[in-house]
């Protein structure tokens, strides 16, 4: 999988918003190799759309064509800032039941830059089982490589209400030791980003 991160200021989020889904329920049907997104506007007016391509190939393909030159057209008509894109060659998707993402109804986002990608995806891997017995709350998530050693970790959960109930219960001790030792792969503190109401679409499938 290939993945393509778009940030930037948002002006009109209605306008983004209806981008986006005209995008998934007309025209992503014929893409070349377009697998999904997940997008929407932070509390303080960030846009950011994680678009999933098949390969890094098809996703030139795609972004060439006639279709999404129009689309971006209309996309830009929301934001209030240049965009910056950033090309993720390297992602791992984590999920008991990938489908299940497309249900979430809160996603947060964690960015920073990483001293050892490998162990972190194997620190992530190792405690999986672990962690979706502990927080029922979380769908799955995907982690996204930069090409400069910074990373992309969006994790879906079924709602902001359920994210809060589960922050209150106890950590068990490895799952801590495993996040504690994630954290400590970062070259500084991450930023931390959420979508409250996240747009989310698959070539399968479009939930509002």
């Amino acid at each position: 999988m290939f993945i393509q991160l778009i940030e930037a200021p948002a002006g009109d989020a209605d306008t983004l918003r209806e981008a986006s889904y005209r995008w998934a329920d007309k025209l992503g049907a014929t893409s070349v190799g377009w697998l999904g997104c997940t997008g929407g506007v932070t509390d303080d007016g960030v846009w950011i759309s994680a678009e999933r391509f098949e390969s890094e190939q098809k996703a030139w393909v795609e972004n060439g064509r006639p279709g999404r030159r129009r689309w971006w057209s209309d996309t830009l008509k929301g934001l209030s800032g240049d965009a910056r894109f950033i090309n993720c060659r390297e992602v791992e998707v984590f999920a008991p039941d990938p489908d299940a993402i497309d249900t979430a109804r809160y996603v947060e986002i964690v960015q920073g830059r990483i001293k050892d990608a490998a162990l972190m995806r194997t620190l992530l891997r190792s405690m999986e089982k672990e962690m979706y017995a502990h927080r029922t709350d979380l769908l799955g998530s995907t982690l996204a490589f930069h090409p400069d050693d910074g990373y992309t970790h969006l994790m879906y959960h079924t709602s902001e209400d359920d994210v809060f109930d589960a922050e209150l219960r106890e950590i068990p001790p490895r799952v801590k030791a495993m996040m504690d030792a994630i954290y400590e792969l970062n070259v500084a503190t991450p930023r931390r980003l959420a979508l409250t109401s996240p747009w989310i679409h698959s070539r399968r499938t479009t939930v509002r």
